[in-house]
């Protein structure tokens, strides 16, 4: 002994650490008195020197020892009191394994030499277990094993495979024999060319930590075959790896060589110390009372939560740090991870499970091991044992509740198919908490305890006799079946169902979603003739036998492992939604009965389920779909699957009841299922695919998404059913065709991006006096980190708008195409009216802040009631001075008269700029661009001109609009040239307050000019695309033809100012009445400027009624829904503003169409349209504003057929709705004046129809049947309808006392009832009031007849008389006086 000198050594290393001198000796025990480092001869057999710890540094017994040499075998003794009533068990005649040796020179074996005979009652026990115990080997300095650091475990691509380590290769004839059952024989070639050829990414090789056996087990002739019984934590057993450490880490290599991950299975939970009646090994005699978690009411009695006699106290440091020391070291082998048996043990506290348990802790943090695979069997058999889906979110876990249920399934149970689901769906009723990844399920159906799959299916119950317990162990809840036979049998159809039930678990195994595990031998028909616990069966029972491998199995299992591995569509790892997960219109998952529809979930007979899995692209790989069917029944079943994307097949990838059936065979969306048998297709591209037209299920939900209405209501009030080729014409004008299946598909997903895709909105409107919210969505929604937005106001000022995570109220919605979405709304701070910008990194948002309703005068506002004169203007006449059209000056001159005659408006036909190059295109409700004006309302006797070249046309009783246009053409560039030898700086000021749009008017122009008569999209060279670099250059070579252009918007719109001052100045105080055409013309300049605006293919009308049985086609392209919303409603306000600019109010045509517009697809007839929803919050939000900056009051022409609630939207909008004196009657009765609602526009007639005096007589009547739109039977009826009309017009003038007595049937219209019409249109509540100069004139001819074009003078009928003798006639004036004492003005 005095070869070896001591000294107090270091506290630190635990263990014995070799150096260049000796060995460092550090020993925990907190209630040891002294601890002994006893050596031994190199066979381990003879003690040679036992030496003291002489120092202790808290309670580290520790010292330096030198001349102990690398490979010394030595253990250690301790002393101490033996008092089990306190948990003491001290007996330094038991010789102990250091806890943290790394290597033992043999296995551990039992021997009564190991027990405490005073656990028995002995009064003493000095006898030595020296001889019976394994000697801990002093390792080199260099002797632990490092590895190259492996990547994190990739959870999302694995198939588990458990396997003995022993067993594997006990009885592989092509290892050698002396290697076979050892870490090195798993390394060898035969061992892993089977692995890679079944495919597996991850062995879990169960326990390899040194191990001992039961103490019931030897007088059996039995042994520990499973390990699940250590001692030594830190250290392999001998019998599996006898070259220790190097052997494990080169297996190890081997494996990831051959691109197989390694887990181990780890007992942590307990040591086999067994109960107080075990042997004294380690633990128990190092300190018991530390290392065991006892009872707190009794410290003698060892808590029992493993079932195995006691239970490491890992809540304690000192234990919890021999866990963690003991893992690392593995860990340093290269493993890529742990199962942890028993794990609700560890995670146990003294008052029960915590996922936050010292040891579950200690493992999220420690950087050696947190990223390593951590799997928990998440039970035990101690209080609150059962704790599957409580571990910590990185963790996997094994799922006993997948195991259950397919056996379940597939042994005929009833009730059990929803369940099945559930855990075909990865079980995120049990996983899918706190955000946890489903890959962290282990699914399986067999594992090392239980039976075999092969047994599962042979076996009713268990046959354990083996084991020598009267068959008592093991489980009896197997949920086994046995096909009549009990066990094995050479009948060949007993033996092919089995073969066939075997392939159909594995199947259902390897297609659900989590993370599957196969078991040792599943895949080869491996048995244990029912024996279901063969833990003590180290033999030929539980031993791989390869030369009874089923090949045919072997390679089945291999084709679905791959099968699995290939497809995303049954990996996915976060919770299926049955909803879309892209654009795809595809849910991830569609769960389905064989028919096709609903699954009787509640059925206990049912017996079969189909499943269709789907996975977005991802990660630059594409989409994935795969179909599982189920069928556990003893019938085939007829399955229907769902159509395949366009361009793919449905294609056979496995089909448990044929094995040998070659993959790749493409089915019909209907086939069979063969009994007890799952069928697995993958959806394949397919050239040659057929693209399949869109369901008309599908069809309607994007229809009804994108805002058109499935129905309308005709005049009778029976709803009329929209076909498919109208939505179909409808989606694909609004950019979302959907032709096939895949397009609708494709489009429910351009729609969802729209509104759902961006962090902040492109458009969005806010109201002053409503709270101002912004609603956020895309990853804005979810933020979890600040935003900052940044306001810029269009006064100049900026906002810093700081958004902090927990800022908004969020809420989730449903996109068109199916998936969830999250939404975030934000208050904003109170803002000015205006027009601003929101960004938000680089997106932006336009943000409209709009007053709560438009502009009312002050003559209107608070109940005043005024009145106007309507006309067309191309209608005056101006006397001397006429140029064959009303003008802008004419324009002035009826301002002034209408004041002096107590009118407060000139209401005006649209203004907008026609088609210079086809002058015989009259409509102003047709025209080329609604935002500019047309030029032939200039006055050119203004600019000097001559009227020579005016007679013509002057005198004529229509328009002749190519005339007049000649003449003014000519005189118009007269005048510019003038203009261009001395330029007026106003003109550049209008030009540059005009931006891009007058520019692009102009450019249009010019370039007409120069292909007159050819629509815009047959213009060559790139003129057709108005945003192009052909355009500007066509505008730099032909600069004077585009400043002419320029020219003549100047002129006319300093012209129209002039006439609205003039007759503001007279006394017109609500000055001009303008109206805007509820469209253009599809080949005019507008649409031209505008295309990524309008819907093309399409045309706004009106659906059949009374007056238009076909229905109504206007031929204008409508704005585009989806367009004005990615605009901001930018180019829309500018339209308003363009058409509100000099006025005082402003019509607009068809109002319906803020809300929506009855749209028919090109070459279908009147009847074959539909609604589209318009956004008229947002629309009408920009009329408020330009109302508001303009202050003009706002008319909404709402005649023809009316949504229900418009026109209290309109109230509440404060536009003032169109009354017109004809339709405000029912059932033969006028409606009384006070009736009327105050906000509302009141008229005799419109110029769509017949003027007063025509409708009195019947000149439309008569017009119609001359044109041949009635015949005469019809236009007989005609007459005596209109002769009861007038009768029923006298009686409600007679009601108001307008009249003392009814006209004689064939009576005139005189001057005096006239004037009486108008004072009744005067009398009602309605605070405007219009009369028509065309019936002050005593004009017998409308302006239009509607449903006719170029057979009557349409738009082109002037006034018979000269504007100042219109006025100064006796009609006109009565008519002009009645109105003024009606509504208080002054003639």
């Amino acid at each position: 002994m005095s070869d070896f000198a001591v000294s107090t050594g270091s506290p630190e290393p635990l263990g014995v650490t070799a150096d260049a001198r000796g060995v460092n000796v550090a020993v925990f025990s907190a209630h040891a008195t002294r601890i002994e480092f006893c050596l031994f001869d190199p066979a381990g057999d003879k003690e040679i020197a036992r030496l003291a710890l002489p120092a202790r540094t808290g309670d580290v017994f520790h010292a330096h020892i030198s001349g102990v040499p690398a490979g010394a075998r030595y253990g250690l003794r301790a002393a101490g009191p033996w008092a089990p009533q306190e948990g003491h068990r001290f007996n330094p005649a038991k010789l102990l394994v250091d806890p943290y040796a790394s290597r033992l020179d043999r296995p551990f074996t039992l021997d009564a030499a190991l027990f405490d005979a005073r656990a028995n009652g002995a009064a003493r026990d000095e006898t030595d277990s020296a001889f019976a115990l394994p000697k801990a080997i002093v390792m080199p300095a260099e002797a632990s094993p490092m590895t190259a650091a492996r990547p994190p475990f990739r959870w999302d691509a694995q198939v588990l495979y458990e396997l003995h380590v022993r067993g594997f290769t006990m009885r592989h004839q092509d290892i050698p024999a002396g290697m076979r059952g050892t870490f090195a024989a798993l390394a060898q070639p035969a061992a892993l060319d089977h692995l890679v050829r079944l495919g597996v990414t991850t062995v879990e090789l169960m326990p390899a930590m040194a191990w001992i056996d039961e103490r019931h087990l030897p007088p059996l002739g039995l042994t520990n075959y499973w390990g699940y019984n250590p001692v030594l934590f830190g250290a392999p057993d001998p019998r599996l790896a006898p070259g220790g450490f190097d052997e494990i880490a080169r297996t190890i290599a081997a494996l990831h060589e051959a691109g197989i991950a390694v887990v181990l299975d780890v007992v942590l939970n307990h040591s086999g110390e067994s109960d107080a009646l075990g042997p004294t090994l380690s633990l128990r005699g190092l300190d018991n009372a530390t290392y065991y978690r006892h009872a707190a009411d009794d410290p003698s009695r060892l808590v029992n939560d493993a079932g195995t006699g006691n239970t490491l106290a890992l809540e304690r440091a000192p234990v919890l740090r021999l866990a963690m020391d003991a893992l690392r070291r593995w860990a340093a082998c290269g493993l890529d991870g742990f199962r942890f048996d028993l794990a609700a043990t560890l995670g146990r506290r003294p008052e029960g499970f915590d996922p936050e348990a010292p040891f579950l802790a200690a493992m999220q943090q420690d950087p050696a091991l947190r990223e390593l695979a951590l799997i928990a069997e998440p039970w035990d058999i101690g209080p609150g044992g059962y704790q599957v889906g409580r571990f910590p979110p990185g963790w996997g876990e094994w799922n006993d509740r997948f195991r259950d249920t397919a056996r379940h399934f597939w042994r005929g149970d009833g009730g059990v198919v929803g369940e099945l689901a559930t855990r075909l769906a990865g079980s995120s009723d049990i996983f899918a908490g706190r955000n946890r990844p489903l890959s962290r399920g282990i699914n399986f159906v067999t594992a090392h305890d239980g039976f075999t799959l092969a047994d599962l299916v042979a076996f009713a119950g268990k046959h354990n006799e083996a084991n020598g317990e009267h068959n008592r162990d093991g489980t009896d809840n197997n949920v086994s079946w046995n096909h009549s036979v009990e066990g094995w049998t050479d009948d060949p159809a007993i033996n092919a169902a089995r073969r066939g039930d075997v392939r159909a678990l594995l199947a259902t195994l390897l297609v659900a979603r989590g993370t599957p595990m196969l078991t040792m031998g599943d895949e080869c028909g491996r048995s244990q003739a029912g024996n279901n616990n063969a833990y003590a069966q180290d033999n030929e029972l539980t031993w791989l036998d390869w030369s009874k491998t089923d090949a045919e199995l072997a390679a089945f299992t291999a084709r679905l492992v791959k099968l699995r591995l290939a497809h995303r569509a049954l990996r996915g790892q976060a919770p299926l939604t049955g909803r879309p997960p892209d654009g795809s219109g595809l849910a991830d998952v569609d769960w389905r009965d064989p028919a096709g529809g609903t699954v009787r979930w509640n059925d206990g007979a049912t017996r079969a389920l189909v499943v269709v899995f789907y996975a977005p692209e991802a990660d630059g790989e594409a989409a994935d779909r795969v179909a599982v069917a189920l069928n556990a029944s003893d019938a085939a079943q007829a399955v229907v699957l769902p159509e395949p994307r366009d361009g793919f097949v449905w294609r056979v990838a496995a089909d448990t009841a044929q094995p040998d059936r070659e993959t790749g065979d493409t089915l019909d969306e209907t086939f069979e299922v063969a009994p007890r048998a799952v069928l697995i297709l993958t959806e394949e591209a397919l050239a040659t695919a057929p693209r399949r037209a869109a369901a008309p299920d599908q069809l309607e939900k994007l229809s009804a998404a994108a805002g058109i209405d499935a129905q309308w209501f005709a005049a009778d009030g029976k709803a009329q059913q929209v076909g498919d080729d109208t939505k179909r014409a409808l989606l694909a004008a609004l950019g979302l065709p959907a032709g096939t299946h895949g397009e609708v598909n494709d489009s429910l997903a351009r729609l969802s991006a729209q509104h759902f895709d961006r962090d902040i909105p492109f458009a969005a409107v806010l109201r002053q006096g409503t709270a101002p919210l912004l609603t956020l969505a895309g990853e804005a929604a979810q933020a979890s980190r600040r935003l900052d937005l940044t306001l810029f106001l269009e006064d100049g000022q900026e906002i810093d708008l700081p958004v902090r995570p927990e800022d908004g109220t969020r809420r989730s919605v449903e996109r068109p195409d199916g998936r969830q979405a999250v939404l975030r709304a934000l208050a904003l701070p109170e803002l000015p009216p205006g027009r601003h910008v929101l960004r938000l990194g680089k997106d932006e948002c336009r943000l409209t802040v709009a007053p709560p309703a438009c502009y009312l005068p002050p003559g209107l506002d608070g109940g005043g009631r005024l009145f106007g004169i309507g006309t067309h203007l191309y209608t005056l006449r101006r006397g001397e001075a006429d140029q064959g059209i009303g003008d802008f000056t004419a324009l002035g001159e009826l301002g002034v008269r209408a004041a002096q005659a107590g009118a407060r408006t000139v209401g005006l036909n649209p203004l907008h700029a026609l088609f210079p190059d086809e002058r015989e295109r009259a409509s102003p409700y047709s025209p080329s661009d609604r935002r500019f004006l047309d030029p032939i309302y200039i006055d050119v006797a203004a600019l000097g001109a001559d009227f020579a070249g005016f007679a013509g046309v002057s005198a004529a009783q229509a328009v002749d609009y190519p005339g007049v246009w000649a003449a003014k053409q000519a005189a118009l560039k007269v005048a510019f040239a003038a203009f261009e030898r001395a330029p007026d700086a106003d003109f550049d000021r209008f030009v540059a307050e005009g931006d891009a749009a007058l520019a692009r008017f102009a450019l249009f122009q010019a370039i007409a000019g120069a292909y007159p008569g050819t629509h815009w999209r047959d213009w060559p060279d790139g003129l057709n695309e108005a945003g192009s670099a052909a355009v500007e250059a066509f505008g730099r070579a032909h600069g004077e033809a585009f400043r002419f252009a320029l020219w003549q918007q100047w002129v006319a719109d300093r012209q129209l100012a002039g006439a609205a001052e003039r007759a503001r100045a007279a006394g017109l105080s609500l000055g001009l009445y303008r109206d805007l055409a509820v469209g253009t013309a599809p080949d005019g300049a507008e649409a031209w400027s505008e295309a990524d605006m309008l819907m093309p293919g399409v045309t706004i009308g009106a659906p059949p009624d009374p007056l238009g049985p076909e229905g109504q086609n206007w031929s204008l392209p409508p704005f585009d829904p989806l367009a004005l919303q990615r605009d901001g409603y930018h180019r829309y306000a500018g339209l308003v503003r363009a058409n509100m600019r000099h006025a005082g109010a402003l019509r607009i045509d068809h109002v319906m169409g803020l809300r929506r517009l009855f749209l028919i697809p090109e070459g279908a007839r009147g009847s074959e349209g539909a609604y589209l929803a318009m956004p008229f919050e947002a629309l009408a939000a920009q009329v408020a504003l330009e109302s508001a900056r303009a202050q003009c009051l706002v008319v909404g022409e709402d005649l023809g057929t009316v949504p229900f609630g418009m026109r209290d939207q309109l109230n509440d909008e404060r536009m003032l709705s169109y009354r017109v004196l004809w339709f405000e009657q029912k059932a033969g009765v006028f409606t009384p004046p006070q009736d009327y609602p105050a906000l509302a526009a009141a008229c005799v007639s419109t110029h769509d129809l017949p003027t007063l005096a025509g409708w009195w007589e019947g000149m439309d009547l008569k017009e119609r049947h001359a044109l041949g739109l009635v015949d005469a039977d019809a236009y007989a009826a005609g007459l005596l309808e209109r002769a009861t009309e007038r009768e029923q017009l006298c009686e409600a003038l007679l009601q108001e006392e307008l009249i003392t007595a009814l006209p004689a049937a064939e009576a005139p219209l005189d001057d005096a009832l006239l004037a009486a019409i108008h004072a009744f249109v005067s009398r009602t509540h309605a605070g405007l009031a219009l009369a028509q100069l065309d019936d002050l004139a005593g004009e017998t001819v409308a302006a239009n007849l509607p449903g006719t074009d170029r057979e009557r003078p349409n738009w082109r009928r002037r006034l018979s008389l000269p504007l100042d003798a219109v006025m100064d006639s006796p009609r006109a004036k009565a008519a002009l006086a009645a109105m003024a004492g009606e509504r208080g003005g002054e003639p």
